[in-house]
């Protein structure tokens, strides 16, 4: 291309209005569900680091345990074998409090808030 059709481009591209418009709160909107997003991301990051140290205290005390007292540990295990129902279903209950606090209730606020 010559730079004579170059010009007319680029004066013809200017002289006349876009096609579309973008609203006056394009950028806060983009910038808000950016900041959602991360949060979103660090929200769940907190969560699975302080569901990987709650897993990683309670084998090394029950480990400790281990190598003090064997028969603590061995009655601990028996009681859960013979309750597993209520066992399991108090863990799932307590890491969904932990999910909740620190993942869906932070998002389900902020969804909401404007800045």
């Amino acid at each position: 291309m010559r730079n004579e059709e170059i010009e007319n481009i680029i004066d013809r591209s200017l002289g006349s209005e876009p096609e579309y418009r973008l609203p006056v709160d394009f950028a806060q909107k983009v910038s808000f569900s950016v900041m959602r997003h991360n949060q979103w991301k660090n929200d769940l990051y907190e969560y699975f680091y302080l569901t990987a140290i709650l897993l990683t205290l309670l084998s090394a005390a029950a480990g400790l345990y281990y190598f003090i007292d064997r028969t603590l540990i061995l009655r601990f295990f028996s009681f859960i074998s013979e309750n597993v129902i209520p066992v399991v279903c108090a863990v799932l209950i307590l890491n969904f409090i932990l999910l909740a606090d620190k993942v869906l209730l932070p998002f389900l606020f902020n969804r909401w808030n404007r800045i």
